[in-house]
């Protein structure tokens, strides 16, 4: 093991010591996008819900940026050939594609690039040289899970601050939505606030674009009419993934997406979803899914997985977002995304003592900052439900209230802002 240690340090040593004397160039940018494209099948075919992905997709197209060398990271070997189609139209000879296995292309690559985008803090380029600008989009913009038991459970306090001296040497930026924001995501993620700046999310820009093609494809797809779509987007739990610290075997149960539910509460979900002409769209969270012992695909007529809707149609979370008359979701930070939107937003928290017992909240009590139905079971579920198709929105003023808190810009233009702060002069 130390003989390893050892090697480890020599090899992260000359990748630095090559790092720092390789010729930084302004013009070359590095592209990593989020790991979760892996399982989630996004690319840059498919990229409207990765922000590092929507930003390459969008800078492509500017011909600003003619003269720039793009580096793309891809996970998914088998389409390379459709990627260069892809790009064919876009000066292909600038673009490069660098695959996640291919480790000394990916130094060599990073070494040249002076700009660096990833789509998370996960991605963390240990022999980063002071000559570069490393640049998180982030994929998140909310205050609900709890980041804090990373820390407080592995070496409480000075864990915190040797993260936050590691972020403050990793990324000279981090984007979000807002600077309120900034500052919950800084502390709960212990990271260095200065190093914030509210651009907005590029993956939001998507919301503001025309997606009515996608929801005939959808009706095509299903072989019915219905009023209105609901997309489901649950979060993954700790205590259900064996990888995680507060595993639960006991917990860790055979259940629906619904959490454990009776077969009867299920047909009469269904029951309400036929009588309000609704559509739900469940997407399972990544971790979750690859969790195939735990989470059942039931099927249903009124209830369309994911997961089926995107091996029949090209499509991501965003643009299904954008279609979506409500959301039901739990403690997702997805909720950030769809509160673009001012829509009903149903919070279904049919474990929340369980989860408030792994995880935890960022703020208790986690009601206060729920702009909408807040419900715990099935027949809460569906009043909910029936309330949004009888248009009924109680809570319309206080995600008001919260998106003027939250959201610094409602609009769609955080990849200008992005390009106009990184590359138009400004400092």
């Amino acid at each position: 093991m130390k003989l390893r240690n050892i090697y480890n340090r020599l090899i992260l040593l000359s990748l630095k010591i090559y790092n720092r004397i390789t010729p930084k160039d302004s013009q070359k940018i590095f592209f990593f996008p989020h790991g979760n494209c892996q399982s989630d099948g996004y690319d840059i075919l498919n990229g409207d819900s990765d922000n590092v992905l929507c930003l390459f997709n969008d800078m492509i197209r500017d011909s600003k940026f003619d003269r720039y060398h793009f580096f793309i990271l891809y996970y998914h070997k088998d389409r390379l050939q459709a990627y260069i189609n892809y790009c064919k139209e876009f000066h292909p000879e600038r673009i490069h594609f660098i695959h996640i296995n291919e480790e000394k292309k990916l130094h060599k690559a990073i070494f040249q690039c002076f700009t660096i985008f990833t789509d998370s803090d996960y991605t963390r380029i240990q022999y980063k040289s002071p000559q570069q600008r490393t640049i998180c989009l982030n994929y998140f913009g909310g205050l609900i899970k709890n980041e804090f038991h990373r820390w407080t459970n592995h070496g409480g306090f000075k864990k915190m601050i040797q993260e936050q001296q590691e972020m403050y040497r990793l990324y000279d930026y981090h984007l979000s939505i807002s600077d309120i924001s900034s500052k919950f995501i800084a502390l709960d993620n212990c990271h260095y606030y200065p190093h914030f700046i509210s651009l907005g999310f590029p993956r939001n820009d998507i919301l503001f674009r025309d997606h009515s093609k996608l929801k005939e494809q959808i009706e095509n797809l299903v072989g019915f009419k219905f009023k209105r779509i609901i997309t489901y987007v649950p979060t993954h739990r700790d205590y259900e993934n064996p990888n995680r610290e507060f595993y639960n075997a006991n917990k860790a149960t055979k259940r629906s997406i619904w959490g454990h539910v009776s077969k009867e509460e299920l047909e009469s979900l269904e029951r309400a979803l036929a009588e309000t002409e609704t559509l739900i769209i469940a997407k399972v969270h990544p971790l979750q899914q690859a969790q195939t012992n735990i989470v059942s695909s039931e099927c249903s007529k009124h209830i369309l997985f994911y997961k089926d809707l995107a091996s029949k149609i090209k499509t991501s979370l965003n643009p299904l977002l954008a279609i979506s008359d409500s959301i039901i979701t739990d403690y997702t930070t997805t909720v950030y995304d769809f509160l673009y939107l001012n829509r009903p937003i149903i919070y279904y928290f049919y474990d929340i003592d369980q989860y408030r017992s792994t995880r935890g909240f960022f703020i208790e009590p986690i009601e206060s900052i729920c702009a909408g139905h807040i419900t715990h079971n099935i027949d809460e579920l569906k009043n909910a439900i029936c309330d949004i198709a009888n248009n009924q929105d109680p809570y319309k003023q206080k995600r008001h209230f919260l998106q003027e808190l939250f959201i610094k810009d409602l609009d769609g233009n955080s990849c200008k802002r992005i390009k106009d702060f990184f590359f138009g002069g400004l400092k």
